[in-house]
């Protein structure tokens, strides 16, 4: 096996972690015009402010995600192992799911660390303290 077959290129590295963070950061603000709004809201919590569709959120976010990495060819594992081919399916599903699971931790520290949230949201936040 060649051993320079699986050698990282640092600077391409670099640019890939920072287009993901990107992409991450586009798919959660665009998804939050559907995730904070009162009709979603309302369709998603009971009256005490529990959610009643558990997972709904993170299957939105992984199929825009992976919708999003097939519209412009984003396949980050090939681009990482250097390889000339044309992107994969698998590889470009993987980099949706990365992308996904970046949307929610970027959701998180919108939300839980820097207090950004629509009033629908704050509102949905309120009504569950003030039940519990």
């Amino acid at each position: 096996m060649e051993p320079s077959l699986f050698h990282i290129d640092y600077g391409r590295l670099t640019e890939v972690l920072i287009t993901i963070v990107i992409f991450s950061f586009l798919i959660e603000r665009a998804l939050s015009v559907i995730f904070e709004s009162r009709l979603f809201i309302d369709r998603t919590t009971e009256n005490d402010g529990t959610t009643k569709r558990k997972g709904i959120k993170e299957l939105i976010a992984l199929v825009a995600s992976i919708s999003f990495c097939f519209a412009w060819d984003f396949d980050a594992i090939t681009i990482l192992l250097q390889s000339d081919d044309h992107m994969t399916v698998g590889g470009t599903i993987i980099t949706g799911a990365i992308i996904a699971g970046g949307s929610k931790a970027s959701m998180g520290l919108f939300k839980d660390v820097m207090g950004f949230m629509s009033s629908a949201e704050k509102e949905r936040k309120a009504r569950k303290q003030s039940t519990t």
